[in-house]
């Protein structure tokens, strides 16, 4: 069963418009999301990480280390998402080897957009030869 068929009758369903902020750095971690329709883009201090579509999960760092939020999530369309508290993830987690699988792919992917973020900022830093 895909990510999406697992949500496709969700209660905890939130709607954003274009350009809406869905969480921004610094903010407290009270939901993680799936994507269930719709484009997010991803920014760290104002840098993109990466645009997440359909199907993908943002918000995930913060819910799994109970931390504030480090990236800032907006949409690019309209987006509709799925919402899970820490309750309802921790079941997810315990109950669906395809759903941890999905978060784990998420979060390699979401850590190697932050090393690339780095290594930018790094080559930025370097003198000129």
């Amino acid at each position: 069963m895909g990510i999406l068929k697992m949500f496709q009758n969700w209660q905890e369903v939130e709607g954003f418009e274009p350009k809406a902020v869905i969480f921004t750095e610094g903010d407290p971690a009270d939901e993680l999301y799936v994507i269930l329709a719709g484009e997010v883009d991803l920014t760290l201090r104002g840098e993109s990480l990466g645009c997440e579509r359909k199907g993908s999960i943002i918000g995930e760092m913060a819910m799994l280390e109970s931390a504030t939020r480090n990236a800032t999530a907006t949409a690019r369309s309209k987006v509709k998402v799925a919402k899970l508290d820490r309750r309802q993830l921790q079941k997810m987690i315990r109950e669906s080897p395809e759903f941890s699988l999905r978060a784990m792919t998420v979060l390699a992917c979401r850590l190697r957009a932050v090393d690339q973020y780095i290594s930018a900022q790094l080559d930025r830093q370097k003198p000129a030869k």
